[in-house]
């Protein structure tokens, strides 16, 4: 019980000390406010330069992906074949005549076998004139001649199985 009222004269004296002192001023209650907010400011400046360092490793990365080429095929490494099983499609026409005349426009170029083939349903209407250069004997054969091919034309090709 000693101990008791030891501990309450104690606070009672703390509590008159800090009150006959005055206190915490206004000016320090300014000055612990503005350090707080400091020390905020701070953090949030930290955490803004830690993502703007994100976000350029980001850009730097994806700049870097790009200067990686992709290694084209080999130029001549394809083989046209009578028999081969695979071919290149390089363009598609609802016209017959668009078709051919696409395929006359390669005559003068030495490819063997380019050929219109028709697919979809008269019945329908949905037909489709499919303008194919081959034949190759393997489909790695193929689609490097498309990837040369495509350069070439501007655009896609597609390979696909001999019909």
């Amino acid at each position: 019980m000693k101990n008791v009222h030891i501990f309450s004269l104690s606070l009672v004296v703390l509590f008159f000390s800090l009150t006959a002192c005055g206190g915490e001023s206004e000016a320090e209650r300014e000055a612990r406010l503005q350090a707080y907010q400091d020390s905020l400011r701070a953090v949030e400046q930290a955490k803004v330069a830690e993502m703007m360092a994100q976000m350029q490793d980001s850009i730097d990365a994806a700049a870097a992906a790009e200067t990686i080429e992709e290694p084209e095929p080999d130029s001549g490494t394809y083989g046209f074949t009578e028999d081969g099983n695979f071919v290149v499609q390089v363009g598609a026409w609802r016209s017959e005549e668009k078709a051919q005349a696409f395929v006359d426009n390669w005559s003068d170029r030495n490819y063997p076998n380019a050929y219109v083939v028709k697919t979809g349903n008269e019945m329908t209407g949905d037909v489709w004139f499919r303008v194919r250069i081959g034949n190759f004997s393997t489909k790695m054969d193929a689609e490097n001649f498309g990837a040369e091919i495509s350069q070439e034309l501007n655009s896609g090709f597609w390979v696909a199985s001999k019909d």
